[in-house]
């Protein structure tokens, strides 16, 4: 399996250490805006700029949205292009006939190597022997297959960054918390854990606990009197009525 991966960034570079990882994937060229060299470690080819990616049967795009149909429109029209975004719609490649896209459903941050066994990957492709080409990359990384078309993947996409980045966001804030408070947030770290652990056994909605889903207005008032940033105690008051409002009507 012949390809060249456009892009270094958080996930090029996972990829980039994933695909030298096996043998049947044979990279032709790694295109990195900021290479200083012209050879990695593992012997691959490493340009660039645009301009100097040879022809090859496909192409792999790992840059953001916004660049996706800009870089594609400077590749060959019959080569197989695939971008990795969940949140832009194969449309973005509408100039080749052979379009794909290559998902991975995970959060990628820099110096953390993911394990890609296991790991679902969106695919989808414009031609059928294209979609068996996409099969077979993700079950050489031993991942796990999921068909998902532009809408499904937009879906998932926009669900992933409230489960992640939302999340985290309030880990964030929960740190400044802490520390406001002469607290390590590490106190935190086994109630995170539990957090995400059950949800094996229950559903979100049978997980909920805390004070909104209880009712409890003066343990809501008395930590609203805690909170020093205002968009958290915003955020905070939001979301406990929101907690309340959902299971409220959930139970009628």
């Amino acid at each position: 399996m012949k390809l060249t991966l456009i892009g270094a960034g958080k996930l090029g570079k996972q990829l980039y250490r994933e695909f030298v990882k096996h043998p049947s994937i044979e990279l032709t060229q790694w295109l990195s805006r900021s290479a200083s060299t012209s050879i990695t470690a593992e012997g691959i080819e490493l340009i660039n700029a645009t301009q100097k990616l040879r022809l090859t049967a496909c192409y792999l795009i790992a840059v953001n949205d916004e660049s996706i149909a800009s870089v594609s429109s400077q590749l060959p029209t019959d080569a197989l292009v695939i971008h990795t975004s969940g949140g832009t719609e194969i449309e973005a490649l509408s100039r080749h006939k052979r379009r794909g896209v290559f998902y991975p459903i995970q959060s990628f941050s820099p110096e953390r190597k993911i394990n890609f066994s296991g790991l679902p990957i969106g695919i989808e492709a414009s031609e059928k022997n294209d979609l068996k080409h996409l099969e077979l990359l993700v079950k050489t990384l031993n991942a796990k297959t999921v068909y998902l078309d532009s809408k499904q993947r937009k879906a998932i996409h926009l669900a992933a960054v409230l489960v992640n980045n939302f999340t985290n966001h309030l880990f964030t804030q929960a740190a400044q918390v802490c520390r406001q408070n002469e607290l390590p947030f590490d106190l935190l770290k086994p109630l995170i854990h539990e957090t995400i652990n059950k949800l094996d056994e229950l559903s979100p909605y049978e997980a909920q606990t805390g004070p909104a889903l209880r009712n409890d207005t003066e343990t809501l008032k008395a930590h609203s009197k805690i909170i020093q940033n205002k968009e958290l105690k915003s955020i905070y008051s939001l979301l406990s009525q929101t907690i309340m409002t959902y299971h409220s009507n959930e139970k009628l």
